[in-house]
């Protein structure tokens, strides 16, 4: 049997280090090692020998960093091509058939939007710069690596398939100590999202070593039906007294792990950082007589679909999954006109409402006529991934709307719709296929929407059968059979019933419902929505669209999971209906109100408006409200009947995720998710200050377009700036620092908020200098990557916090000389000086550093940061402190000024 067919059947191990291993030849710290495929092509090819007899089967070019971008830090972004093809020809000198070549593609050191001001095309295209090189080449395999942001990761894999299509992918992500990728990514929405996307082998690489990657792999394992691999460094780095680093995990020990790793799922293992030939012949070794499992996770062919840092997987207890239909601007004025003018903050707002009523996906949809509608999608996208992590269903007859939407949503979206009428699933499937998206088909054909069960469980049939053809598996469908109006078509509502039974079981698919279509022109349609979505639930609809804001809609679906024994011991439905009360009348309900000391006032405080009151944009109208003289909702047809108040507890309190549970006990088969973040912590709010609330939960949302104009709206009240800074915008921001310390929110989070309050600082700054209330900057840090450094994400980060503290910040950028630093922090007068290191091999600069400080007389404290930095590294090299994060980097410098200033410390 050939080396290529052992994949999936045989564990087959990877070579380890290469960095390391070129320099022990010669390689200058700092050098560029990828033009070594040119300069030394025999130095390179020694270190694949050294791996292929100590046992590696797959051998990694040595074309880590050769992407333009990353090769153009040393002059040499015209050398990608001929760098690349030499990486591939001196690994199959090497290897000499006895083992497979693996094409390496690392990240590109710089962040995709909307966290960085790479944009997601221009990343694109820097991969397949790379993957058209690797197409001439042809190694066996490309393998996208020490990837930490998902959405860098979906361009690289789109970068591949596209441009070296007949090339197998490997894809891996990073993740840190935390279980997570720094973005927030966990395993299970990886493996999710990459599967889809169509990666070969799907892992992980680097960061942390074997102890803490066991666990990931078995998490990935459980929803992956793809070979898995692994590549832990050698523990954590540790500086030598000559100034060099080491690597503690030994190769016994290290190999130890090899078989825990294959247990818990891998089939292809091997070494990243601090592994040498002696680590991987221990490893095969360890692994030799050993069979990867050979099964597909639990969850592998189970619809799933995904944001970011969330999964939802749609198994028993998360049914009927609620998809929130409000992003619709259909008969809407006020979203219409929000959509048309491009400022989305009722769509962020829209967002916001349904995830905390329990939407556990959300429609949207931006069609409004004469506006660019691919455009608007992608902006759409983009603002709801800001304000919530659920997953997305991107609805639009545009197919050049849907793929803008596609390429700006990261995760797993379900895309709405196709169907079979005439080159409705010609233009929708290929597209979908492409981005990794469930598809919702409708059952209509050439001749529209047939009356009968049976004839819809016939196009049923088709539309499955049409995904398929386009590579979308069959769990990846989902089948809405269509609401019609019982008004209008009494008997068709019944064979929508029968054809949900009939689809889900006989097709095995999901199907989804627009369950209000069918009360359309009858009384009291909120009352025989829910009676008609119970009907539907008990002939097995997975996933109801509809409004949940509509509480007695929201209460049916919590009721139906008690019934149906997917909430175990009713404990959500006690915690989310039990301290509710019912009452049917507006008059009621203002009443109830009004006794609890709650805002009386239409609309206020989720109270519908009162008979004769036209409700607002985001406000359904209650069933009892309908005015005598024929007046509805503004902007929404949605009705609330039976409105309930709440009597103790906010509605909002456990925000559920995938099927209604909060996420701290939520099970692990339902949702691998994180907590959805609390955004909802109360912040400043002086005697009533609505403002002041609105500018903390603008930085706490991470709202950048709202930010500016409330700032000019306080200067404009005559608001003093710095009380505006300092009551509400540091508040945010340090809370903002609690929720990402805590685990509840990630960097998109924290990077969306900073920007928020990087904006209203900018706009205050001047405002206080001209006041002269004290001087804006509260001290000077001076922050430098090291030299031979070219990585600089992190140290951008705690840039952009320190000068939301007040600091004023010098960044010096990549790749500095330790004397440069000295003498710029020199220069200006620097309070503390930050230096960053993500490469293990360039670490002990930083110890040269403050060593030069020393020889110099500058007395000034040093911080230190990056992915293999650790607090032991900081003690050990003299430095004042390690920032951990970001926000652990500003608590670290405010303690320091505070120390140097003798405590007398005042904020700008």
């Amino acid at each position: 049997m050939r080396l290529d067919d052992l994949l999936g059947r045989a564990v087959l191990v990877f070579d380890g280090a290469m960095g390391t291993m070129l320099q022990a030849r010669g390689l200058p710290a700092g050098a560029c090692p990828d033009l070594w495929n040119l300069e030394r092509p025999d130095a390179v090819v020694a270190v694949h020998r050294e791996y292929v007899a100590a046992g590696a089967q797959i051998i990694e070019t040595n074309t880590f960093g050769a992407t333009p971008a990353r090769l153009a830090h040393y002059g040499l972004a015209d050398k990608c091509h001929a760098i690349t093809v030499a990486g591939v020809r001196c690994a199959r000198e090497a290897a000499e058939g006895r083992a497979l070549v693996a094409g390496s593609m690392g990240p590109l050191g710089a962040l995709v939007e909307p966290l960085g001001e790479l944009t997601f095309d221009e990343a694109y295209a820097q991969f397949a710069a790379q993957a058209r090189a690797f197409a001439e080449a042809r190694p066996d395999f490309i393998i996208v690596e020490t990837i930490a942001d998902l959405n860098e990761l979906r361009a690289a894999v789109l970068a591949c398939k596209d441009h070296a299509p007949s090339i197998r992918i490997i894809a891996q992500i990073t993740i840190d100590p935390s279980g997570r990728a720094f973005t927030g990514t966990d395993p299970e929405t990886a493996g999710l999202v990459l599967q889809s996307l169509g990666a070969d082998v799907i892992g992980f690489n680097c960061s942390v070593g074997p102890d803490l990657l066991v666990d990931a792999v078995a998490r990935m394992a459980r929803v992956v039906r793809v070979p898995i691999s692994v590549q832990p460094n050698a523990g954590l780095p540790l500086l030598t007294p000559d100034g060099t680093t080491r690597f503690p995990m030994g190769p016994e020990e290290f190999a130890a792990y090899g078989p825990k790793l294959v247990a818990a799922g891998a089939s292809l293992v091997g070494g990243c950082c601090g592994t040498t030939p002696e680590h991987i012949r221990r490893l095969r070794a360890a692994v030799e007589e050993m069979k990867p499992t050979g099964q597909p996770g639990p969850l592998s062919e189970t619809l799933g679909l995904a944001s970011r840092t969330r999964s939802l997987f749609f198994v028993e207890q998360n049914l009927p999954v609620v998809i929130g239909e409000r992003i619709n601007p259909t008969g809407r004025k006020l979203l219409t006109r929000d959509i048309k003018e491009g400022a989305f903050a009722r769509v962020r707002d829209e967002a916001k409402k349904q995830v905390a009523a329990g939407a556990a996906v959300l429609d949207v949809n931006v069609g409004v006529p004469l506006i660019d509608e691919p455009a608007a999608m992608a902006q759409a996208v983009r603002v709801i991934q800001g304000a919530v992590d659920v997953p997305l269903c991107l609805d639009s007859p545009n197919a050049d709307a849907l793929e803008a939407g596609l390429k700006a949503c990261v995760g797993k979206p379900l895309v709405n719709s196709f169907s079979l009428e005439e080159g409705r699933a010609e233009a929708v499937l290929p597209v979908a296929k492409r981005y990794g998206a469930a598809v919702l088909g409708l059952t209509i054909d050439e001749r529209g929407i047939p009356a009968s069960a049976q004839q819809r469980l016939e196009i049923a049939r088709r539309l499955v059968a049409a995904a398929e053809a386009y590579g979308i598996p069959r769990h990846d469908v989902v089948i809405d059979p269509l609401a019609l109006t019982a008004g209008a078509q009494q008997a068709e509502a019944r064979e929508t019933l029968r054809a949900i039974q009939w689809i889900t079981d006989e097709l095995g698919v999901r199907t989804s419902l627009g369950v209000s279509n069918v009360s359309f022109g009858l009384p009291n349609r909120p009352f025989l929505n829910a009676v008609y979505l119970t009907m539907a639930v008990t002939m097995g609809l997975s996933m109801a669209i509809m409004n949940p804001l509509e509480e007695r809609m929201m209460d049916t679906v919590r009721a139906l999971r008690l019934f149906l024994n997917r909430d175990r011991n009713a404990r959500v439905y006690m915690q989310e209906v039990g301290p509710k009360r019912l009452v049917h009348t507006v008059e009621e309900a203002l009443k109830i109100a009004a006794g609890e000391g709650r805002a009386a006032s239409p609309g206020a405080a989720g109270i519908p408006a009162a008979k004769g009151t036209s409700a607002a944009d985001d406000t359904s109208a209650a069933d009892g409200a309908r005015a005598a003289d024929g007046a509805r909702a503004a902007d929404d047809t949605s009705a609330a009947d039976g409105v309930r108040v709440a009597a103790d507890t906010p509605a909002t309190a456990g925000t559920p995720v995938a099927d209604g549970t909060p996420a701290s006990t939520a099970p692990a088969l339902a949702a691998a998710t994180a907590p959805a973040p609390d955004a909802g912590v109360p912040g400043p709010d002086p005697a009533g200050d609505a403002l002041g609330r609105r500018l903390y939960e603008a930085v706490l949302e991470g709202d950048r377009d709202a930010i500016l104009p409330l700032v000019e709206q306080g200067l404009a009240e005559g608001r003093d700036p710095m009380a505006m800074l300092n009551q509400h915008l540091i508040p945010a921001i340090e809370e903002v620092g609690r929720l990402f310390g805590e685990g509840i929110y990630f960097l998109p989070q924290l990077m969306l908020s900073a920007q928020a309050m990087k904006r209203a600082f900018s706009r205050l700054k001047p405002e206080i200098q001209k006041a002269k209330v004290g001087q804006a900057e509260i001290g000077t840090v001076v922050l430098a990557t090291v030299q031979g450094d070219i990585h600089d994400i992190g140290k951008n980060i705690v840039a952009v916090l320190l000068e939301n503290y007040g600091f004023r910040v010098i960044d010096l950028g990549r790749d500095v000389k330790n004397e440069v630093v000295l003498e710029e922090a020199r220069k200006a007068g620097a309070d503390i000086v930050g230096l960053s290191a993500l490469m293990t091999t360039t670490m002990p600069q930083m110890k040269r550093v403050i060593e030069l400080f020393a020889r110099e007389g500058f007395d000034c404290p040093v911080l230190i940061g990056g992915a293999a930095t650790t607090r032991a590294f900081a003690e050990q090299i003299g430095a004042r402190g390690h920032g951990r994060d970001a926000q652990e980097a500003v608590a670290l410098a405010l303690e320091i000024l505070k120390e140097r200033r003798g405590g007398g410390m005042e904020k700008g």
